[in-house]
């Protein structure tokens, strides 16, 4: 007849082994595909510098890709180009002025420096090919 409390340090042995071996090859993967995962320089190639809340699961987000500024409406089920922003030593002061503001409590709103600088701003328009895909 097998021991309880060897049936017990059996399981709990192998389960310490499994998990050993899944954090091994988590390391091994990370270190092995970390560039095609979409982390460069243990910095994320997609950023979400801003965003401002207009409605209920309803956003306008400031997102960087690859070096690009992009500015993305989002709802429940879709993402939708609103922009692109073109001079970044602007956007970069524009967001030092929104971490600055959001220190201080004077802002009423939590969008409210986000939206006042994204109507200053000078968006391009994004072409949309939804319509020609389907």
């Amino acid at each position: 007849m097998i021991d309880l409390w060897e049936s017990l340090f059996r399981t709990v042995s192998a389960l310490a082994i499994v998990l050993v071996l899944m954090g091994i090859a988590t390391v091994i993967v990370r270190r092995v595909m970390g560039h095609r995962l979409g982390v460069v320089g243990g910095r994320p190639l997609v950023q979400v510098l801003a965003t401002g809340y207009l409605a209920p699961r309803k956003t306008v987000s400031l997102v960087s890709v690859a070096g690009e500024y992009l500015i993305v409406g989002t709802t429940a089920t879709d993402l939708v180009p609103l922009g692109r922003l073109n001079d970044s030593t602007r956007l970069h002061e524009l967001l030092a002025q929104t971490t600055e503001a959001a220190a201080t409590p004077t802002s009423s709103l939590p969008g409210s420096v986000f939206s006042s600088w994204l109507q200053r701003w000078p968006v391009v328009p994004v072409r949309s090919d939804k319509d020609a895909h389907g």
